[in-house]
């Protein structure tokens, strides 16, 4: 399967999947996925209470969500899971949060279950 196939969640309007090194090379994607300079490796580490932005919008990370992390903006939502070798970014309307996240668990749980 190609790693853009594991980033085809219904919901999201953008998914990014990359390594933890967060050094802005994506593996794979669905739609514009375009972090900004610095964006992914500020995601990879963050954790509740932390400011993170997302193509220039800035969102908190609020809680911990069934294994993923979750920040919102007044519009936009971002859903982000760690993995051992690489994370998924998932941002979607806000409305769709827990499908976001719903999804996030699901597509990612092959990548878990091949030791990435």
């Amino acid at each position: 399967m190609s790693w853009d196939a594991y980033c085809a969640l219904p919901s999201a309007k953008f998914v990014g999947l990359y390594g933890l090194d967060a050094k802005n090379l994506v593996w794979g994607k669905k739609g514009n996925f375009s972090p900004k300079a610095g964006e992914l490796a500020k995601i990879t580490t963050a954790g509740p209470g932390t400011l993170v932005s997302y193509d220039g919008t800035k969102m908190m990370i609020i809680k911990d969500s069934e294994g993923c992390l979750f920040a919102a903006s007044s519009e936009l939502c971002l859903v982000f899971k760690k993995l051992k070798k690489c994370a998924m970014v998932v941002i979607g309307d806000k409305s769709k949060k827990d499908k976001l996240i719903e999804e996030c668990n699901n597509y990612t749980k092959p990548l878990i279950d091949g030791g990435y």
